[in-house]
């Protein structure tokens, strides 16, 4: 059986985390024996054969930690002004960010009063102000980079990357007004709410990254014409970037 066939039917198997614990040595052969591309492609094949964008979420949920074993972390040599080398390097920047929230959020959790925790609090206004400037960078996805990748005949993924898009746009947003508006209630709620909406944006904006670098920017670069990465790097440049953009990107404000 063809690795990426194989790869579609243990996707189908795993439940839970207990299953994906249990067919762990089958995933990790089949990752070593598939390439990103043809693992974007099993996941638009199951898309076809009429499994839902929310079930395929669901399937891939347990065994993103064994994609984390069993695929490499060669990033590719691209040129520092290559649309997806701007896109990787800010999601080291929004790593660091999630990696500073988990921080804030063990200290809160640990504090009793607002008054214990005053430097964490400014630490998380700037925490979400990033987080909500990633907004140029979903909108380059968007708008630049899917529509090219889709053209290619790869839909599936970016439909679920879109999906994930909107309900962390929401989450960003419920951390924002959570934080503006602590001083309306109790600190042991903020605290718990805190641990709540920090707790998904670290798990769930974490894979999403994860799956981006390691699925879906795989397959663009070897999905979408050469010629065509020019054009995509002038629509990035006319969205504008992120305050937190690396140098490779033109910093538009």
């Amino acid at each position: 059986m063809p690795a990426k066939n194989e790869l579609k039917e243990i996707l189908k198997e795993i439940k839970s985390a207990k299953d994906a614990e249990a067919i762990k040595p089958r995933v990790k052969k089949s990752l070593g024996r598939i390439s990103p591309s043809d693992l974007a492609l099993a996941e638009q094949e199951l898309l076809e054969e009429g499994i839902t964008m929310q079930e395929i979420r669901q399937l891939c949920g347990p065994h993103i930690e064994l994609m984390r074993e069993g695929i490499g972390s060669g990033k590719p040599e691209l040129d520092p002004h290559h649309p997806i080398q701007i896109l990787m390097e800010e999601h080291e920047a929004i790593l660091q960010n999630l990696k500073e929230l988990e921080k804030v959020m063990g200290r809160v959790d640990r504090a009793k009063v607002y008054e214990q925790v005053e430097r964490e609090l400014k630490k998380l206004e700037e925490i979400s102000h990033h987080l909500l400037e990633a907004e140029s960078h979903h909108k380059r996805e968007e708008e630049a980079l899917f529509p090219e990748i889709e053209g290619a005949g790869v839909t599936g993924p970016p439909a679920v990357m879109r999906m994930e898009h909107e309900e962390l746009r929401a989450k960003k947003r419920e951390l924002r007004e959570l934080i503006e508006g602590r001083d309306k209630i109790d600190y042991n709620l903020f605290a718990s709410k805190l641990c709540e909406v920090g707790g998904y944006l670290v798990k769930n904006l974490g894979d999403h990254i994860f799956k981006e670098n390691n699925i879906l920017y795989p397959t663009a670069l070897h999905a979408v014409a050469p010629e065509k990465w020019r054009t995509i790097k002038q629509r990035f440049d006319e969205i504008g970037y992120c305050c937190f953009t690396p140098a490779s990107g033109e910093h538009h404000g």
